[in-house]
């Protein structure tokens, strides 16, 4: 404090408006700093164009699998736990928390509602349902890299 006045925080500036002067200020490192809050520098990218970052595997029901959907708008759901009642608990390969379910037997589910999603598995009559599932982050997957509907197709369905 001096002269009874409190000191404010100085204003982060937009990215693409930081300015030499910004730079000076040492403002630039407080915005870096905010904009990587929160995102894993370590995760490397997995191609969902490649099908060996996908599982595939058929399971009766119950299938003891606990879906969770996804947070950002993106649809689709998770694996969110493996419970010891069902038939994934001892299914191989193991399911993962954080695959993403893809398909559905021939069905694509990809960025589906969370109910949808599970309607879609509730009406499997086969005997064992087919669940496609993606190892990799929600970013990749949903995001500007992600494989078309024909790919699916072709190389997962």
């Amino acid at each position: 404090e001096r002269g009874g006045r409190e000191k404010k925080k100085k204003p982060l500036v937009a990215a693409d408006r930081v300015t030499p002067f910004d730079r000076w200020l040492g403002l630039d490192k407080d915005l870096e700093a905010e904009l990587n809050d929160g995102v894993d520098q370590d995760v490397t990218y997995v191609d969902p164009s490649d099908a060996s970052n996908y599982v595939s595997l058929s399971l009766v029901k119950p299938m003891g699998i606990a879906f969770v959907e996804n947070e950002g708008g993106c649809g689709g759901v998770f694996v969110d736990e493996v419970l010891d009642s069902g038939s994934a608990a001892s299914a191989s390969p193991v399911l993962a928390r954080g695959d993403q379910l893809v398909a559905v037997g021939s069905t694509l589910v990809l960025g589906w509602e969370f109910d949808a999603t599970l309607d879609a598995i509730k009406a499997s009559d086969d005997s064992a349902t087919k669940l496609v599932l993606f190892r990799g982050p929600t970013s990749f997957l949903y995001g500007p890299t992600k494989a078309s509907e024909e790919w699916y197709q072709e190389n997962l369905l």
